[in-house]
């Protein structure tokens, strides 16, 4: 969970790019190669492609760790105009990640109202690939 739910669109699953950046490991998120996740200066960000490498974004975590997944700080999300934390985000990959992925469901369906009936469209039955 994020602070007010900001950020949330770009949590999800990151995949290593074979590019390092800053000498850094990179990653994109699935689904989406506009977003990434990237070192620079002393902490990891994750934000737009056109920005990788800079020391902005739209999270990120004030840790010197070689790997995203070894960082010990609070993340925190922008609302825009300041950084608020976001101590419940947290990053996992290896055996907790795939434990996770294990335990998702083979078929859900996303059911309901939406405001004003928009984004109708995208509500379904969605089957695991």
């Amino acid at each position: 969970a994020t602070p007010q739910n900001r950020q949330r669109a770009w949590l999800g699953i990151f995949k290593r790019r074979p590019e390092a950046v800053n000498g850094w490991p990179s990653y994109a998120l699935l689904g989406d190669d506009g977003t990434r996740l990237w070192h620079a200066g002393r902490c990891w960000f994750v934000g737009a492609a056109a920005e990788c490498g800079q020391a902005k974004g739209w999270i990120n975590a004030a840790d010197g760790s070689l790997t995203p997944e070894q960082v010990a700080a609070t993340w925190q999300v922008t609302d825009g105009s300041a950084w608020l934390d976001a101590p419940e985000l947290r990053l996992i990959a290896g055996e907790a990640l795939a434990s996770a992925l294990a335990a998702a469901a083979d078929t859900v369906a996303l059911v309901g109202a939406t405001p004003q009936n928009r984004q109708r469209a995208w509500l379904g039955i969605f089957k695991r690939r």
